[in-house]
């Protein structure tokens, strides 16, 4: 080291903050090493002490309005990121600041309310927590008497109603209130046109709202039973979405889904494969993600294989490798839906009689099932069951009595000793423990079998009398 290095470590030293001075040169107390001394530890948790104590300050002078603006901001965030907790809580917390920023009854408290409803159906699949916040949204909107203040804001608000009535109808679907719900979504639907003559109301922006709407109804129909109109609505979402975003846009996936869902219901099977074929096209073409691919290649290997025709089985089996190599390579072997995809594609050899190649896959299976879920789960239990399967349709009955032997155990602490699964079981054990090729397993022969029979004297009661006509011998 040189002399300057050496005078430079001999003053080392640091600047600090002190009040009511500028900065000072002090004593750091570190050593020529680099180490620090307790002296340096403690200034610097001081400086941080203040920075966090600065912060505070800040935050407690922000009026509660921009607080609001911050915390929706932050919900967006999340939800964007697909964080349930995090964005809900943001949510509350919105609720909390419309309230003190406005007061129970303007119409920014209902909004509120219903971005809260939002997010617990759409981020959490909580139906009727979104119902009660819509409902008292909507109390709020009819108990406020206050005329809108600007041409701006009275389209805030009509904005504010179709949600409300969109979320509200969405919500009672879900809970299978659908006369209420088709009244709601149909009063989002006449609210929307009110909307539509407003002079800033920009043409995508209606075209979004309409898209949502008919999605809702279409959903509606469909748990209706009603087909040709579930198929119709989501026909003409899907011409919204490709007029505003274009025909190869990856929104237009889910609503040929839901298409292809409400073609196979009322039996068009052609159209429903076809519908999956487009979505499958539009995927492949913009790069999507595993999973995407993945859950299309799934429902197009579901298809074929419902066709029953014999053409079809060859495109089944091939959408079904694609799709478990989507699956695996984006979330892992070990992943649920890695394994959901497994036992499907499992199933369907097994319907095509190809019992080796079943049989490999559900054996290589194993380890996973038992790592994610389990020794004493339901999907091990399956897979022995399976594979219990596959050895009685070989014939190999002392194969198929270990499956079934250890997938009832499994349920037997599964599900009880009463339950159905285990007594089907448990039946299916006993006949195999019968079966003559266990028997010359266990080395037992014809002759150990007819000892083993009751005598005919522990049968006949000793009071029977002979050439007797009683119809009960036990009398």
């Amino acid at each position: 080291m040189s002399s300057t290095e050496e005078d430079l470590n001999s003053e080392g030293s640091s600047r600090i903050y002190s009040p009511g001075a500028e900065t000072q040169y002090c004593d750091t107390g570190t050593s020529s090493g680099g180490t620090e001394t307790p002296s340096t530890l403690n200034g610097s948790a001081r400086v941080r002490r203040k920075q966090r104590n600065a912060l505070k300050e800040v935050a407690i002078m922000i009026v509660p309005e921009e607080k609001l603006a911050q915390a929706e901001q932050r919900a967006r965030m999340h939800s964007a990121n697909h964080k349930e907790v995090p964005a809900v809580q943001e949510l509350v917390r919105c609720v909390a600041l419309a309230r003190i920023s406005f007061g129970d009854f303007h119409w920014r408290m209902a909004h509120a309310h219903i971005n809260l409803a939002k997010g617990y159906l759409h981020l959490k699949g909580q139906a009727l927590q979104a119902k009660q916040h819509c409902e008292k949204a909507k109390d709020i909107m009819y108990a406020n008497t206050q005329l809108p203040a600007s041409e701006e804001e009275r389209g805030e608000i009509l904005r504010c109603l179709i949600t409300m009535f969109l979320t509200l109808g969405q919500a009672l679907t879900g809970l299978e209130n659908l006369k209420e719900a088709e009244q709601s979504l149909l009063k989002s639907e006449k609210v929307a046109d009110e909307l539509r003559r407003a002079e800033e109301v920009t043409q995508e922006e209606m075209r979004q709202v309409d898209t949502e709407i008919n999605l809702a109804l279409g959903r509606l129909h469909v748990k209706e039973g009603r087909w040709g109109e579930a198929v119709a609505s989501y026909q003409r979402a899907l011409q919204l979405v490709q007029l505003g975003k274009g025909d190869k846009s990856t929104e237009c996936v889910s609503v040929y889904q839901d298409l292809a869902a409400a073609e196979l219901a009322r039996g068009g099977h052609d159209e429903h494969v076809q519908y999956l074929l487009q979505a499958h096209s539009i995927l492949l073409t913009n790069a999507p993600s595993g999973e995407e691919e993945g859950k299309i290649a799934l429902a197009l290997a579901e298809a074929h294989t419902s066709s029953g025709r014999a053409e079809d089985h060859d495109m089944a089996e091939h959408y079904y490798q694609q799709s478990l190599q989507c699956y695996q390579a984006a979330v892992g072997p070990e992943h649920p839906l890695s394994i959901s995809v497994l036992d499907s594609y499992s199933r369907f050899l097994i319907l095509a009689k190809n019992y080796q190649a079943a049989s490999k896959l559900l054996q290589e299976s194993l380890p996973a099932k038992l790592s994610t879920f389990g020794d004493f789960s339901a999907e091990v239990d399956e897979t022995y069951r399976l594979l219990g399967g596959i050895e009685l349709a070989q014939g190999r009955q002392k194969a198929a009595f270990k499956k079934f032997k250890k997938c009832l155990e499994i349920q037997t602490l599964l599900y009880g000793s009463q339950h159905k699964k285990t007594r089907a079981t448990q039946q299916t054990v006993q006949l195999l423990s019968k079966s003559p090729e266990l028997a010359l397993a266990e080395g037992r022969t014809a002759a150990d079998h007819l000892k083993q029979r009751p005598l005919f004297c522990a049968v006949i009661p000793k009071h029977s009398i002979s050439g007797g006509t009683k119809g009960n011998v036990y009398d």
